[in-house]
């Protein structure tokens, strides 16, 4: 029998009279790469939310590998790595900086935290911001590079980013699509929102589609995760 990596049924959620979501399916697989997409207002931010464990739905449930899990607790934080649209890094610290920091806070030895920063600083070429006394001097592509290790450094299965591509050029853009590709053949499983159709058409090999009368549909069939194949 096939077990899903991660099963989304029936997520609904409200604010006041306005329904963001409602009952909304879908479902990922290991290695997937999907885009989130859909018109501003159409609940993108909110589903992601509801994913990282900041923001209770309504209603619904998520399973993952077939047992129910709690978005809000330590279990399911370890599965998962967030990657918020304004990077959420401190400025002040430098990029191995930032790593001690997110070390301590998920309860990493320094040692471990150490040896995983040099190996992540390595996998996504990060030198040239490493070596920077502040991330605040780092551009706008490395500060997403180091965001996305951080996201990383507790070994996630499943990486969930908000408007990764936002402000990106096209060089920039190519590059993460690449590694997206790689995390892919690591067997990660990424979502990430996306209001451009060219680029999640490039980077994604599947969609959900918020927004629509056929969302739930739409969702359930690209969950069935055409894997990304490669970069071009």
């Amino acid at each position: 029998m096939l077990v899903r990596m991660l099963e989304l049924r029936g997520i609904s959620k409200a604010f006041g009279t306005r329904k963001v979501l409602d009952g909304f399916d879908a479902r990922l697989e290991p290695g997937s790469v999907t885009a989130l997409m859909g018109p501003n207002g159409s609940g993108k931010s909110t589903l992601l939310r509801i994913l990282w464990g900041e923001l209770p739905a309504d209603s619904g449930a998520l399973v993952h590998r077939g047992a129910p899990v709690d978005p809000g607790s330590a279990p399911w934080k370890a599965i998962i790595g967030a990657v918020p649209d304004d990077d959420a890094l401190v400025d002040g610290l430098s990029v191995r900086g930032q790593f001690s920091l997110c070390g301590a806070l998920m309860g990493l030895g320094r040692k471990e935290a150490n040896a995983r920063a040099e190996e992540l600083i390595g996998f996504l070429d990060l030198e040239e911001a490493a070596a920077l006394p502040d991330v605040s001097l780092a551009s706008r592509g490395n500060r997403k590079r180091v965001a996305i290790a951080l996201a990383l450094l507790g070994r996630p299965e499943i990486l969930l980013m908000d408007e990764p591509f936002a402000g990106l050029d096209a060089e920039r853009a190519e590059l993460l699509t690449g590694l997206l590709a790689t995390l892919s053949g690591r067997g990660i499983s990424t979502l990430f929102s996306c209001h451009d159709e060219s680029l999640a058409a490039r980077a994604a090999g599947g969609r959900w589609m918020l927004g629509t009368v056929a969302a739930t549909a739409a969702a359930r069939r690209s969950g069935d995760s055409l894997r990304w194949l490669g970069t071009r």
